[in-house]
């Protein structure tokens, strides 16, 4: 082979070698971004632990701080509870409508306490009728405290740990295809707010 040709051949080699790196970057440049988990994946399995930081709140959470309120959402997937009741104005906003949460609150039954049982609840499934206690459902409530992770929804940093006791009555509402016989103590609501507050109602320096 001549040198000339060995010069373009080496030259051509080049430019493709280019070439091909321009695809690979373009390529890479072009990937999707991981898709953020769901905003219920945020909470660790057990209170202490680290939240998940890549999730929904990643992009609709706002920054801890500035005058209260601070909105909060609630996690309850390891309360064994379907609701806890707040002030409107301590809710972030709808389907991503402002305000967007600042707190993150997971909530867990303590599993260390005790769970004895404190009383027996009724319940009826028809509508508007009186509870008939010869007819109704016997549920035993059981003894239950929770704990309250608070964590910054924005970056997942912990913010606050706070114990709450159990309500101590019949929840107003039980599954009527939960046939395990019993219910827990839902947490008590008076104390809840109270244990929240400080951290919802105060200002937070920038």
């Amino acid at each position: 082979m001549r040198r000339s040709d060995r010069w373009a051949f080496a030259v051509l080699g080049v430019g493709v070698a280019a070439t091909l790196g321009g695809v690979q970057l373009a390529a890479m440049l072009d990937d999707p971004p991981t898709p953020l988990a769901a905003e219920s994946e945020f909470c660790p399995e057990r209170p202490g632990g680290a939240a998940q930081s890549d999730t929904g709140y990643a992009e609709s959470g706002e920054p801890y701080r500035g005058g209260g309120p601070h909105p909060v959402a609630f996690n309850l997937r390891y309360a064994e509870v379907g609701n806890v009741d707040v002030p409107d104005r301590w809710k972030p906003g709808q389907d991503g409508s402002p305000p967007g949460p600042q707190l993150v609150a997971c909530v867990y039954q303590d599993t260390s306490d005790s769970r004895d049982e404190l009383r027996e609840c009724l319940y009826t499934h028809s509508l508007g009728s009186p509870v008939d206690p010869d007819k109704a459902t016997k549920v035993s409530l059981l003894k239950a405290s929770y704990i309250v992770q608070l964590y910054e929804a924005a970056t997942a940093k912990p913010v606050a740990r706070i114990n709450v006791p159990g309500a101590e009555s019949c929840p107003a509402v039980h599954e009527a295809n939960d046939s395990s016989g019993v219910i827990f103590e839902e947490p008590d609501t008076k104390k809840l707010r109270a244990a929240l507050r400080p951290h919802i109602e105060r200002s937070v320096a920038v």
